[in-house]
């Protein structure tokens, strides 16, 4: 009877998560494209949609997390916190403060330094 108590007192607790779901991130539309955030925390895409029909017209991976096996894994997610345009390309910013730029004509992503915001 006491292992059954125990298992109900704890186990609830055992099965949260400890972080709340990632804040929503506002697509972005530049001629005709929608260019969103995507994944799962472990695996984050931008995904470009045409704006008139909503076909998806090319997915990217823009990075991969690692998880360790030994911590939990939801403490260990990072996503997709920020896009904005930026000339022939989407520039991407994670919640780890890491930062992509996502090419437009090859759909090449490389990694690149985040904007500091100006001081005023």
């Amino acid at each position: 009877m006491s292992t059954l108590l125990l298992i109900t007192v704890f186990l609830p607790s055992v099965s949260w998560s400890k972080r709340l779901p990632p804040a929503p991130v506002p697509p972005v539309v530049a001629n005709g494209v929608e260019y969103e955030a995507a994944g799962n925390g472990r695996d984050e895409y931008v995904v470009a949609k045409d704006v008139v029909s909503g076909k998806e017209i090319w997915r990217v991976r823009v990075f991969h997390k690692q998880i360790m096996p030994w911590i939990e894994a939801d403490v260990q997610t990072v996503y997709i916190s920020n896009l904005q345009l930026s000339d022939d390309s989407l520039l991407v910013e994670n919640e780890a403060s890491h930062c992509y730029r996502v090419s437009f004509a090859n759909r090449k992503v490389r990694k690149t330094e985040c904007a500091v915001p100006s001081k005023k």
